[in-house]
């Protein structure tokens, strides 16, 4: 299998991009009239370019910054949020699994608001790496699919232990804005070490242009100047 490698400079290019031919289906599925429900679990008929061996999508470089971020579980913000918002997804995965499972579905929420970070799959770090990678790949998948249909897209960044930091970060092109969560760090002390030290290497290796935290500010600047650009979470008290 050959995988198609792209360098996306400009951050309209995926969007620009011709439709991902259909794949997936059995033997018999060019005889359907239509295609029978979840006949496509994997989401095979949407293969993007990448530029990594895992075949995790690519994004392009993003230059976005939300003046606000809005959960995608709330109804009413979404419906209201305004020019300059954007759709957040840490919140418990099972919230948001629709927009991997049903992506048709999923979009409309975000292409209503015009503007999301990618979903945030949890990576934990006694995952099986292959799960974990899993998570990187339909978190990117859905970035691309979200940015094809016109939404513009910030790729959220997550990872577990140093043994992730590969394809943590796949699928992310250098000096992109990127987004990531404190919430949950701060009260175990194992948590808080792992996300200092990943947050470290993602610095070192995406050189980010700014980072949009979700939650209360990290203290690892470590690459001193690397600017932030902070959203309380509803645990900070905001809704």
């Amino acid at each position: 299998m050959t995988i198609t490698t792209h360098d996306f400079d400009r951050p309209d290019d995926l969007a620009d991009a011709p439709p991902p031919e259909l794949g997936g289906g059995t033997r018999t599925s060019h005889r359907w009239a239509t295609m029978p429900g979840n006949w496509d679990k994997l989401n095979c008929r949407a293969l993007w370019p990448t530029d990594n061996l895992w075949g995790i999508p690519a994004l392009p470089r993003a230059t976005f910054e939300p003046a606000r971020l809005v959960a995608y579980t709330d109804r009413r913000a979404a419906a209201t949020a305004g020019p300059g918002a954007a759709v957040h997804f840490f919140l418990d995965d099972y919230r948001f699994e629709v927009v991997w499972s049903k992506p048709e579905r999923g979009l409309s929420r975000c292409a209503a608001v015009g503007a999301a970070l990618t979903p945030d799959f949890s990576l934990y770090r006694d995952m099986p790496l292959a799960m974990q990678l899993w998570q990187v790949y339909r978190s990117r998948w859905c970035g691309a699919w979200l940015l094809h249909h016109g939404v513009t897209v910030v790729p959220t960044v997550s990872w577990s232990t140093a043994d992730s930091y590969d394809f943590a970060f796949a699928g992310i092109p250098p000096r992109s804005v990127v987004a990531v969560s404190t919430v949950g760090v701060w009260r175990d002390p194992v948590a808080h070490s792992l996300f200092a030290a990943g947050y470290a290497e993602m610095l070192l290796r995406l050189e980010p242009a700014v980072v949009l935290v979700h939650g209360k500010p990290p203290t690892e600047q470590v690459r001193g100047g690397t600017p932030i650009r902070c959203y309380p979470s509803r645990w900070d008290g905001d809704r």
